[in-house]
Order: C-alpha cells, then sequence, then structure tokens
C-alpha cells in the first residue's frame, strides 16, 4: 500500500486505512517527506512493516532518484519488491539509517527545484544580454542535459575534474567560475541544504 499523501494529513489517512481495511501481510510504503519511520509504525497501530522512500519529481519521466530505508522488522524480500517497484522510475538509493532520508530530500528530493532555480537566472541573464526567452531557454536546457550526461557517462571522474575540464585557466569559464567562487557559492548550497534537511526534522 503506497502512503502517498501530504504530510499533514498522513495520520488522518493512516487512521482510515486501519479502520477500514485490514493491513495485516502488506507493505506499507511511504512517500512523505519529514515523517519518520517509528512515526509511522506509531500512526498504523504498531504496524511495522514499513518501507520509508522518497523520490524526486523526474520519476514521472522515469529518470528519478529514490532513497529508501526499511526498519530490521522488514525482510528482504520485501525490501527487494519495494526497491523493485522504484526502479522503474528511475535509480534508487538504500541508506542504513532513517534520518539520511533527509539527506536524500537536501540532496536529491528537493534538489530538482535548486537546478530549476540556477537555469532560470541563467536564461534570464541570457535575456538581459539581448536573446529571446525560447533561444535563452533552448541553450540552458540543453547545456543543462549534456552535463548531467558527461556526469552519467563519466562515473570514474570526480565532478571537480569534469568541471576542470571546462576550465582553461584565464579563460571565459574561469572568470564565470571565479566568480560564482568569490561570492560563496559553495557555501550558499551548503546553507540550502541544511535548510532542507532542518524543514525536514522539524
Amino acid at each position: 500500500i503506497m502512503l502517498s499523501v501530504k504530510p499533514q494529513i498522513m495520520a488522518a489517512a493512516c487512521a482510515d486505512l486501519i479502520q477500514k481495511t485490514s493491513i495485516d501481510g502488506k507493505i506499507m510504503v511511504s512517500i512523505a517527506a519529514g515523517i519518520t519511520t517509528d512515526r509511522i509504525i506509531e500512526m498504523l497501530g504498531n504496524y511495522d512493516q514499513v518501507v520509508r522512500t522518497m523520490p524526486n519529481t523526474p520519476s514521472s519521466l522515469s529518470k528519478g532518484m529514490t532513497g529508501l530505508y526499511a526498519p530490521d522488522s522488514v525482510a528482504q524480500v520485501d525490501r527487494d519488491f519495494v526497491g523493485h517497484i522504484m526502479d522503474h522510475v528511475g535509480k534508487t538509493l538504500w541508506v542504513e539509517k532513517d534520518s539520511q532520508i533527509n539527506i536524500v530530500i537536501a540532496a536529491a528530493g528537493s534538489s530538482p527545484a535548486y537546478f530549476f532555480l540556477f537555469a532560470q537566472a541563467m536564461q534570464d541573464e541570457a535575456i538581459q544580454m539581448g536573446l529571446n526567452s525560447n533561444d535563452a531557454r533552448l541553450l540552458v536546457q540543453q547545456a543543462l542535459l549534456g552535463s548531467a550526461e558527461m556526469i552519467c557517462h563519466n562515473p570514474s571522474l570526480e565532478l571537480s575534474d569534469l568541471r576542470a575540464q571546462v576550465t582553461s585557466k584565464g579563460g571565459t569559464t574561469h572568470a564565470a567560475i571565479c566568480a560564482f567562487q568569490e561570492n560563496n557559492l559553495e557555501a550558499i548550497v551548503s546553507k540550502a541544504m541544511q535548510a532542507a534537511v532542518t524543514r525536514a526534522v522539524k
């Protein structure tokens, strides 16, 4: 049974479910951010056959990234079954601790919005520089797609190495990278991801 509801109505949904349906022998799969596995188990009347997952929106294109966690009470065969389901919408990653799902949220669940924001800023600036909206978007979206493909097709290369391959010292890319670093891009990303984790915990 997929528990795919907004976190704020999860308790009511679980109460309604256990009142109207027998959940014995079923695997309960949560897709709700910010609700721990222990809390889901509690909402289900201490039924402990629960797998917590966190997919992201690219799953709608079968390009998703899903983090999964299950307590020891869930058998390996059931973990494999849930993993097999989520494999159909992208890549999967099992984490060892429930709390690590919050890292999945920060690094994958929420991150499509980070990339969209970055792409939007690039498109807006290209428009300010003189391109029309469609041309600016084409340039940005294809560059973003190609960059993602380069990451996927070069698993042995660190992300820093891929960046270095594009960054000739003293060139245009180097000037742009220096501008990012001078404005503490890494610190901004860190702060944003920490904010996502903090919100998930609360």
